[in-house]
């Protein structure tokens, strides 16, 4: 295939070569400058120092749910690379998810780093659903293509699994450039925590963040070792003086919409949000699996078992499933690797399971894990999808009024922004689930700890015990040094901190 016959193919795809105003008429960009939101997320101020870097090539990765706003995030950057003075000839665009690319991706590196002059941008939308992605990547580097090319590689993808598989073949051979990523170059974009969305919905929030130091995560780990010992520093005083009744109706909002881009702004623009939407993003996940060599019909089996009210946030047992898939011959099957699909759930960012305590943030493999959805929205989606309710909307709210549900789901969100915040008080790129997030049963007792939280600064390691008490009345008599999420007690008793779980999260 000739250069000329490959931008051919590629030209639909990039428009600003050809139209110095194509943003306008690009309709993931249109969406983001007509939405409510119309905040970058953290991960485009993180990639866009980096990526223009002088004489820096090589390959980064990024990785998360499918319609998390992975695409947009590329639109974007290729946006400001235009705008800082990139020669838009030497920006590629490849959706990798159409089928429709008729040369191996190797060919086409080697296309364009012969036939292109200066630093090229290449954007691999999707990259995990062409098989030989990760291997084409590693074989143009060990042929000196990235680095003589001068090659600038950024490849998203669904499937962590697949992504994590890549990060092993191109382990030393993603080059200077991603060198230069203080968290490592295979990077993570999941939907919008909670205090991103009151960032970007409430300025003077984002203010208040900006004037007391609350951006800074430096900032936040201190607070969170003041709630340890048991002292409410003044910085959150004056957060829930100031914004405690708007922050507490965001968070019921966020058990609804969660953090999904697409789903907050129809919440705050239509008080609605379009069924298309739900089914969209179950009817993604699910079919996806395939791509990964797993049936759909067993995968919904696992998920209309997991997805019952009263197993989120709740103990999963493996040793006795009573779960019955399907072998290739469609007949039922007891024994259907099940593992495999929890780890497909697990690898797309849809669900993560929790390990008890042994000792001292060791966790039990041994033990039964807890169940836990990444993001409400994330449920409500699935849930409806699968169960054919015709207004997932409208369900979900319903719900979310259930008290009883609403304390599970607060649990998982809870769960999911203390999983996360390795990220953000480690700085590294990935999450190990076994050293971030468990649970712990007291000693001669039924009484559990519900999370404890595991984060390592330099040389110091430091253990956080955190109960929820959203849809109950918090205990007098904690254990010493625990941190109790309530759904409006904010107190000092003893040692121990009982803070509004809005309140809490924000520091995530």
């Amino acid at each position: 295939m000739t250069f000329k016959h490959l931008l051919k193919i590629l030209e639909p795809y990039n428009p600003w070569w050809t139209d110095k105003k194509w943003y306008l008429k690009d309709p993931l960009i249109k969406d983001f400058d007509s939405s409510i939101l119309k905040r970058e997320p953290r991960l485009f101020y993180h990639i866009r120092s980096y990526l223009p870097e002088r004489n820096c090539y090589g390959i980064v990765t990024i990785r998360g749910p499918r319609r998390v706003g992975k695409s947009t995030l590329v639109k974007l950057l290729i946006k400001d690379l235009i705008e800082r003075g990139t020669n838009p000839r030497n920006i590629f665009y490849v959706s990798l998810d159409y089928g429709d690319l008729n040369i191996p991706l190797f060919k086409l590196l080697q296309n364009v780093a012969d036939s292109v002059e200066g630093d090229k941008y290449i954007f691999l939308d999707e990259a995990s659903m062409y098989l030989r992605w990760a291997l084409d990547l590693k074989n143009a580097h060990d042929a000196g293509i990235i680095e003589r090319g001068r090659l600038k590689i950024v490849a998203t993808g669904s499937h962590s699994m697949d992504l994590v598989e890549a990060a092993s073949k191109l382990r030393g051979r993603q080059g200077c450039l991603a060198e230069k990523f203080n968290v490592g170059a295979n990077l993570l974009h999941v939907p919008l925590r909670f205090p991103e969305v009151v960032e970007a919905l409430h300025e003077e929030i984002n203010d208040y963040f900006a004037d007391s130091g609350l951006r800074r995560s430096a900032v936040r780990f201190e607070v969170l070792l003041e709630l340890k010992s048991g002292n409410i520093p003044p910085i959150l005083r004056n957060l829930y003086s100031g914004y405690f009744q708007l922050l507490r109706s965001m968070f019921e909002n966020y058990l609804i919409h969660g953090g999904y881009p697409k789903a907050v702004n129809e919440f705050y623009e239509n008080d609605y949000i379009h069924p298309e939407f739900y089914h969209d993003v179950a009817e993604l996940l699910i079919s996806d699996c395939e791509k990964a060599g797993l049936d759909s019909e067993n995968l919904k089996r696992v998920l209309e078992f997991m997805l019952k009210p009263s197993r989120i946030s709740g103990l999963l047992s493996l040793n006795k499933s009573p779960i019955i898939g399907r072998n290739s011959e469609g007949r039922p099957k007891g024994k259907f690797k099940l593992g495999e699909y929890l780890d497909y759930l697990r690898n797309t960012w849809s669900f993560f399971f929790s390990y008890l305590e042994a000792k001292n943030c060791m966790p039990n493999y041994l033990e039964r894990q807890k169940i836990y959805v990444l993001d409400p929205f994330i449920y409500h989606a699935l849930y409806s999808y699968l169960n054919n309710i015709p207004d997932p909307f409208e369900h979900s709210k319903k719900i979310v009024s259930d008290p009883t549900f609403k304390g599970l789901i607060v649990e998982s969100v809870i769960a999911s922004h203390l999983l996360l915040s390795q990220q953000l008080f480690e700085h590294v790129p990935s999450v190990e689930y076994s050293k971030v997030l468990m649970y712990r049963r007291s000693s001669g007792s039924k009484e559990e700890t519900d999370f404890i939280l595991c984060i390592a600064k330099t040389v110091e390691k430091h253990r956080f015990l955190i109960e929820s008490k959203y849809r109950g009345k918090p205990s007098t008599h904690p254990e010493s040094g625990k941190i109790v999420l309530t759904y409006d007690t904010f107190r000092v008793k003893g040692d121990t901190v009982y803070i509004p779980v809005c309140l809490f999260l924000v520091l995530f």
